[in-house]
């Protein structure tokens, strides 16, 4: 797997989006056929196909542009590349079993990785330099710079985001009923977006403090997806809520920094690079390991310190509450019940808090890789288009269990309730269902997904959810009927 990093920017912007996108696509190619999933692979291909022969064509333009001198010699190298490509696609098409097409897999994505890194860190560092850091004014644009040269400014990009999307949510038309109109339409909801990176600092320690929320501010962001359609009646997980994750900001601040910032080797690094000049993201490309493991064991410490110690009371165990946790504890209650749900913070609280950052990891792509996987899935399986490849039944459910030993294991709990925060057919019956994968009994399945348990707990305690949960499913699977009904006796539109 390949992820993005700022290091890996050619200057232009058109041309960061595509290498973007190319990483994505090889990364779900990868993914799909590490699971031997061979439709969505041949999905991926296909896109990728297209994709590197456009992305080949944008970017000559723009070395034309530039008038870098090695064009010719860089063309010649795409067109080796999309030739093998092209083989390997060949290849994987006409494969006969899932062993040869595992093989094509696996060669397909060796060769386009190695590629990837290649083109992008050594052959199109080439043209960086001069690529113009700035529009020039317009008197002094060369003739083929103002063509060839794609400086999308935001409102450019958003508008081809929105393009792309339309053109892959038409898929095939057909004249509906407004009745069932919204059947064939792909599901939408929020996926907030990480802000631009805090940058201008006054001191390194600010910087250093902002770059580590904002390690684990892209779990918690990631978390906080959500489809205001549905009507969920008990109030999201913590780590769902904005509102906990601000506060949770400032509890780090107050307990959990210090620890990091009483370590030696994290003050020195201000000495050995320009950290004015850094952002809360930059920041991490000057880590190495051995400061990852500094800033690590503060965190930890931190962490630790604010766990409940275990006493004997009157001949009895009983956990004790220290100061500095009681002050946790009000530090991120909800403004109110409906705000978010936060148990009484224990020890298997610390945990979760605990897992929220790795020095030497961005879960980022990692996590949205895997939602990306889930949403297929769902989608295919549960809210099949009529004219999609429906996935065998209890896929999602498979591809949600695959994806558990993906992360840290506190996490399992939150990427199965944001399933439920978005996907209209993930009803709480589904998690009943799907708790039963993972024990025997309920103390069993809560050791494994305590905060799911604890969910499902809280939904038993009102008939109503579940009686509203079986009138939408009974309507929806009525609707599903009446539109195969209707499409039987239409063509879709020309």
């Amino acid at each position: 797997m390949i992820a993005w990093r700022e290091a890996m920017s050619v200057g232009s912007p058109a041309l960061d989006a595509d290498h973007k996108r190319l990483i994505e696509l090889v990364n779900l190619t990868e993914e799909w056929g590490s699971r031997d999933s061979w439709p969505q692979v041949g999905a991926v291909i296909d896109d990728l196909m297209v994709y590197v022969r456009e992305h080949f064509q944008r970017e000559e333009a723009v070395m034309a542009a530039i008038r870098f001198p090695e064009l010719e010699a860089h063309r010649k190298r795409h067109e080796a590349l999309a030739a093998r490509a092209r083989l390997l696609n060949d290849k994987f098409r006409a494969a006969a079993n899932d062993g040869e097409r595992k093989t094509c897999c696996l060669v397909l994505t060796k060769v386009l990785n190695e590629w990837l890194l290649d083109h992008i860190l050594k052959q199109d560092m080439k043209f960086k330099p001069l690529i113009p850091k700035k529009p020039q004014p317009a008197a002094h644009h060369a003739p083929e710079l103002q063509v060839g040269l794609p400086q999308q400014t935001e409102a450019e990009l958003a508008a081809e985001r929105k393009a792309r999307k339309e053109a892959r949510d038409k898929d095939v038309e057909y004249e509906l009923p407004p009745n069932l109109a919204h059947l064939l339409k792909r599901i939408e909801y929020v996926v907030p977006e990480m802000p631009p990176p805090e940058k201008e600092f006054d001191s390194f320690e600010k910087l250093c403090a902002a770059a580590v929320c904002r390690r684990v501010d892209k779990v918690l962001i990631f978390f906080q997806r959500h489809n205001p359609a549905l009507n969920l009646e008990l109030p999201p997980f913590f780590l769902a809520s904005a509102e906990f994750a601000d506060k949770f900001r400032q509890a780090i601040g107050k307990f959990i920094f210090p620890m990091i910032w009483e370590s030696r080797q994290v003050r020195m690094l201000a000495t050995n690079f320009d950290w004015a000049a850094q952002d809360a993201e930059s920041f991490w490309e000057h880590i190495n390991r051995q400061l990852e493991q500094s800033i690590l064991q503060g965190w930890t410490q931190g962490w630790d310190e604010l766990r409940l110690i275990e006493v004997k009371k009157d001949g009895q165990k009983v956990l004790q509450v220290k100061d500095n946790t009681k002050a946790l504890r009000e530090m991120l209650q909800p403004s109110s019940p409906s705000a978010y749900d936060l148990p009484r913070i224990g020890n298997r609280e610390i945990d979760v808090f605990q897992s929220l950052l790795d020095p030497a990891n961005d879960w980022w792509e990692t996590l949205n890789r895997a939602w990306r996987i889930c949403h297929d899935l769902y989608e295919q399986e549960k809210e099949p288009r009529i004219f999609q490849q429906k996935a065998r039944e209890g896929a999602f459910r498979d591809g949600l269990l695959s994806a558990f030993n993906r992360f840290p294991p506190e996490w399992v709990d939150f990427l199965v309730l944001a399933c439920h925060r978005v996907f209209p057919r993930v009803s709480t019956s589904f998690l009943e269902g799907f708790a039963t994968n993972l024990g025997r009994n309920e103390a069993e399945r809560e050791a494994h997904i305590p905060y799911t348990i604890r969910y499902l707990r809280q939904a038993r305690t009102n008939p109503d959810i579940f009686d509203r949960e079986r009138l939408e499913e009974q309507e929806w699977q009525a609707q599903m009927k009446e539109l195969s009904d209707y499409l039987a006796h239409r063509e879709p539109k020309a």
